[in-house]
């Protein structure tokens, strides 16, 4: 059993951090959708773009959700646990599906399955930090940092190309 007052596995420790992570999460799925719309039409034809795009979407709503839940006063931790892991796994289930690689140039298909690869493990970072939550073990919520920061990482990049790389 995990020691009392190990911030690891209670959620109300986390709330500065949930709440920087709801508004940076909103913000970076506004940039996102902003982005999109700039160069919609060159994205459009590029099958590939739209998936990644749709996948860094996805990301980012996963970190927005989790922290949202973060923030529900009261929650029992199993059951947050169990709900973290659930948006995770649904997350890096999606993100495989809307990864991109199969339509993807084959010179750049390399850097779609790394940036895919680096989406899911974003993805299972949150549900590892769900069911370790909920069973009081093997580092909570500390899983939701990795997890987070390799989304936004990966949701940047992919603006990235929204914005500029379209272009080139």
């Amino acid at each position: 059993m995990a020691a009392m007052g190990n911030p690891a596995y209670e959620p109300a420790a986390w709330e500065n951090f949930a709440v920087a992570q709801v508004g940076a999460a909103a913000a970076l799925a506004g940039l996102l959708v902003v982005a999109g719309s700039i160069n919609i039409s060159r994205i459009i034809h590029i099958p590939a773009i739209v998936s990644r795009l749709a996948a860094t979407l996805v990301l980012f709503g996963a970190v927005l959700i989790v922290a949202t839940l973060l923030l529900v006063p009261g929650q029992r931790r199993v059951w947050l646990g169990l709900e973290l892991a659930v948006i995770g796994g649904v997350a890096a289930a999606l993100v495989i599906r809307l990864r991109g690689t199969r339509t993807s140039d084959p010179r750049y298909r390399g850097y779609a399955i790394a940036i895919a690869a680096v989406g899911v493990i974003a993805s299972v970072s949150i549900a590892v930090g769900g069911l370790t939550l909920a069973a009081e073990r093997f580092g909570g919520l500390y899983w939701l940092v990795p997890g987070t920061v390799l989304a936004f990482a990966v949701g940047l990049g992919n603006a990235w190309v929204a914005l500029v790389e379209i272009l080139r």
